[in-house]
């Protein structure tokens, strides 16, 4: 099992990943009207160029996840370690 270069990555996907799972969910305790917008702003950059199925906002989070991750990963290797390979 290998361990990571850097949590931050991890740590920044995560916190989205939560921030997802609570905006969704927040629609089943209030009613209001736009109430389940926040989640599908979430999801945003890849919702529009998706099917309407039934979990195709899944699958535009694991799209954002998996570029959070990606992005993290490279801030974290260009910016704090100057670029260095380990």
């Amino acid at each position: 099992m290998s361990q990571l270069r850097s949590p931050v990555p991890a740590i920044g996907t995560t916190l989205y990943l939560l921030a997802f799972v609570g905006t969704a969910i927040y629609p089943y305790f209030s009613r209001e009207t736009f109430s389940g917008l926040l989640a599908v702003m979430l999801a945003w950059p890849w919702i529009d160029y998706l099917p309407s199925w039934h979990f195709a906002i899944l699958i535009a989070v694991a799209l954002n996840a998996v570029t959070i991750y990606c992005m993290l990963a490279l801030w974290v290797s260009v910016f704090v370690r100057g670029g260095e390979p380990r």
